[in-house]
C-alpha cells in the first residue's frame, strides 16, 4: 500500500471515539464533519480544525448557538435532508441551517426525545425518508424535511417512536443491510441479540401513503445470544458492518482475548459464528476487498489463501489457526433406550493444496477418533502424496469430496461429533449426515 499522509490535528482529538459524515455545503464545498466528544470539527482535505461558528444572522433571525452547543461535548453527527445533526448523547439533538455546518439557530432548531429517561446511543440514520434515532430503550423518529428561516411547508416532527422496547445498545452496533430481493432494513444490536427495523409494506388506512415500520429479532430460534452473557460494556463496544460484496451482516463483540463475530447471511437468513485472532474496531470496503481496523494500528483483510495468522507479509512466522467444530448433542429417539449408530457421511469442499479433516465421535460408552480421515485434497499425479488425496472431476463447477460412509457401529442414547484441523490447511464443511437405527421401542 502507498504511504498514508496524515492530516494535522491542531489541538488533537477530544477522544478516540470519532464519528464523521461527508457534507457539501451551500457553496458546493465538500468537508468531512466529525465529532469526538468535544467541539464540532471539520477536515477540508488539508487540515483538521474546530468548526468556526458563523456570524449571527441579522435580527430578528435566531442567533448562532454553536459555541454553546460545543461546550456540551458532542458525541454524534449525521446528515438528514441537507442539515447537520449533532447530539451529546443525552435526549437532546440540534440541527444546523440547511446546507450549513457552522450555524445552529438557537432556541428553535433542536429536539428532545423525552420518554422513559431514554438517551441517544448513536448517529441518526436515514431510512425510507425518515430519520431514525437509535436510543437505549427504543428508536425515535424524525419526519418532515426542514423548518428553516420560517419555512414550515414540511416541518420536522420529532414526537414519534417505533413500537419497541428493544433499543440500540452500541453506537457502532447498527447498520443498513440489503437482502437479495432488494429489501433494505436496519440491523441493530439490542440486549437480547440482533434485531432489525423493517418496512412492513402496509399503508395506514387513516393516513394514506404513511408507511408502517416494525422490528423483529433476527436471532429468534437461530442463536441463543443470552447464553454468552455479554456484559453491557462488551455489547456497547460492538461493531456492526454489512459486507455488500458477499451479502453478510457482521456483528463483532470482544471478550478479553476471545473475539466473536456473529455473521448473518442475507441469502439464506442463517447465522454463523466466527472466532478471529484479533479484535475488530472498524470495517470498510475498498476496490472489492474488505479491510478491518483494530488495536494493532494495522489494516487486516481476509484472504482465501491464508490459513495462518501471520505476523508479517513475508509469512515466515505466525500462529496456526486451529479449526475445531462440535455438533450439538444428538439423539435419534427419546425412549430411554440406546440407538445403534452406523455411519457418518461428510461433504466438504476440495482444494488444490493439502487438506484433510480429523474427527472424533463420542457415543454412550466411549469415543472413536480418526486423524486425517476425510481427504479433501484434489489428487494431482506426481504432486500429491499417495493416500492423501482424492480423484476429482474438474468439469464440476464446484469441487466437493466423494463423500463416503465412515463406520461407527456403536450404541448410545446420545452422540456428538467433533471436527478439527490444526495443520494450517483450508477446510470448508458443506454438510454432514448420520445414519443409524432406533431401538424399536415406541416413543
Amino acid at each position: 500500500m502507498n504511504a498514508i499522509a496524515m492530516p494535522t490535528l491542531p489541538g488533537g482529538l477530544d477522544t478516540s471515539n470519532v464519528f464523521g459524515v461527508g457534507f457539501t455545503d451551500y457553496s458546493d464545498t465538500s468537508n468531512l464533519i466529525f465529532t469526538s466528544g468535544g467541539w464540532l470539527k471539520q477536515y477540508n482535505g488539508t487540515e483538521v480544525k474546530n468548526v468556526v461558528p458563523a456570524a449571527d444572522d441579522t435580527s430578528p433571525a435566531p442567533a448562532n448557538t454553536l459555541t454553546t452547543i460545543n461546550t456540551r461535548g458532542l458525541k454524534y453527527v449525521w446528515v438528514f435532508t441537507g442539515h447537520i445533526f449533532v447530539s451529546d448523547g443525552t435526549d437532546m439533538m440540534w440541527y444546523s441551517k440547511r446546507y450549513h455546518y457552522d450555524y445552529f439557530p438557537g432556541g428553535v432548531q433542536y429536539f428532545r426525545f423525552i420518554r422513559d429517561n431514554d438517551y441517544v446511543t448513536g448517529p441518526g440514520i436515514d431510512f425510507g425518508g425518515l430519520c431514525l434515532i437509535p436510543m437505549r430503550r427504543g428508536w425515535g423518529v424524525i419526519t418532515g424535511e426542514t423548518f428553516d428561516d420560517g419555512d414550515s411547508s414540511n416541518p420536522f416532527r420529532a414526537n414519534q417512536y417505533l413500537n419497541t422496547s428493544n433499543g440500540n445498545v452500541s453506537a457502532r452496533g447498527f447498520t443498513k443491510i440489503t437482502y437479495p430481493s432488494g429489501q433494505q432494513t436496519i440491523a441493530y444490536l439490542s440486549d437480547n441479540g440482533v434485531h432489525e427495523v423493517y418496512d412492513t409494506g402496509i399503508d395506514s388506512v387513516e393516513t394514506s401513503g404513511t408507511r408502517q415500520y416494525s422490528t423483529r429479532n433476527l436471532m429468534d430460534n437461530k442463536i441463543d445470544f443470552n447464553k454468552y452473557r455479554f456484559t453491557d460494556a462488551e455489547k456497547a463496544a460492538a461493531v456492526a458492518y454489512f459486507d455488500s460484496i458477499n451479502g453478510r451482516l457482521m456483528v463483532a463483540i470482544d471478550r478479553d482475548t476471545t473475539h466473536y463475530v456473529f455473521v448473518y447471511d442475507t441469502q439464506n437468513q442463517e447465522w454463523y459464528l466466527w472466532r478471529l485472532p484479533w479484535t475488530i474496531k472498524s470495517l470498510s470496503e475498498f476496490n472489492g476487498a474488505m479491510y478491518m481496523g483494530n488495536t494493532t494500528g494495522h489494516l487486516h483483510t481476509f484472504s482465501e489463501d491464508l490459513y495462518t495468522d501471520w505476523d508479517q507479509s513475508a509469512k515466515t512466522s505466525g500462529t496456526t489457526v486451529k479449526m475445531e467444530i462440535a455438533t450439538g448433542l444428538l439423539s435419534a429417539e427419546f425412549t430411554g433406550e440406546s440407538s445403534y449408530w452406523h455411519y457418518l457421511i461428510v461433504e466438504a469442499q476440495m482444494w488444490n493444496v493439502p487438506s484433510s479433516l480429523d474427527y472424533k465421535i463420542v457415543y454412550g460408552a466411549g469415543a472413536i477418533e480418526a486423524d486425517s480421515a476425510l481427504q479433501t485434497e484434489i489428487f494431482v499425479w506426481n504432486v500429491t502424496a499417495w493416500n492423501e488425496g482424492q480423484w476429482a472431476n474438474i468439469q464440476y463447477t464446484d469441487n466437493v469430496n466423494q463423500a463416503k460412509r465412515r463406520k461407527i457401529h456403536k450404541k448410545g442414547k446420545y452422540l456428538q461429533v467433533f471436527f478439527k484441523n490444526d495443520r494450517n490447511e483450508p477446510m470448508t464443511i458443506l454438510r454432514y449426515r448420520l445414519e443409524g437405527t432406533s431401538s424399536g421401542i415406541g416413543g
